[in-house]
């Protein structure tokens, strides 16, 4: 009858991968806080957008159509956001969306504290936000198993996941206190 043999070593390591050694790692810290911070501030220009667009129009159908204009564009670029971060370079389609939201989000900025800013044109700017957007999740998402070290993958995925809920949650608080303080603030 053979020996048994040695447990296998690698579930022993995947084990030994928690959240503290996780936080030791400068590359996950990066991933989490530049995702967590994009939902963040997303989730606060959001909140200001809804606002200013009452303030403009007075129409709660028009408040309503905030998300709808953002949400529509994920839905028809879903397969062609999946197909562009299998296909091109994920850091870079996250880095081109993240730029493009900062170039829009400054527009909304600007057009608000200069006051030239309309209802079509920061539909306009939604729309185009909600393409990014669209890019943006499916190629963020995929970077996250390149950058953990094998076996730690779901509790990066869990701290991950905790964060990016946590910014979900806090930035419509923050962004309608930062609107009401000065409207063109959530933007910046």
């Amino acid at each position: 009858m053979p020996a048994p043999s040695s447990p296998d070593p690698a579930p022993a390591a995947a084990s030994s991968a928690g959240p503290e050694n996780l936080f030791g790692q400068r590359s996950f810290l990066f991933y989490l806080a530049a995702r967590s911070l994009s939902e963040y501030s997303y989730q606060i220009a959001t909140v200001a957008v809804g606002w200013q667009i009452y303030q403009l129009t007075g129409s709660a159908f028009q408040l309503g159509m905030v998300g709808l204009v953002q949400f529509i564009p994920s839905a028809l670029l879903v397969f062609a956001a999946g197909h562009a971060a299998d296909r091109y370079d994920r850091r870079r389609v996250a880095q081109i969306c993240q730029i493009a939201e900062a170039l829009i989000t400054a527009v909304l900025a600007w057009g608000t504290f200069a006051g030239w800013l309309t209802a079509p044109e920061i539909f306009a700017s939604l729309t185009l936000l909600g393409i990014t957007a669209a890019f943006e999740g499916p190629a963020g998402a995929a970077l996250l198993p390149g950058i953990v070290p094998p076996g730690s993958l779901q509790r990066a995925t869990a701290i991950s996941s905790g964060a990016f809920q946590a910014a979900a949650i806090s930035g419509p608080a923050t962004g309608g206190l930062a609107y009401a303080i000065a409207p063109g603030g959530p933007m910046c």
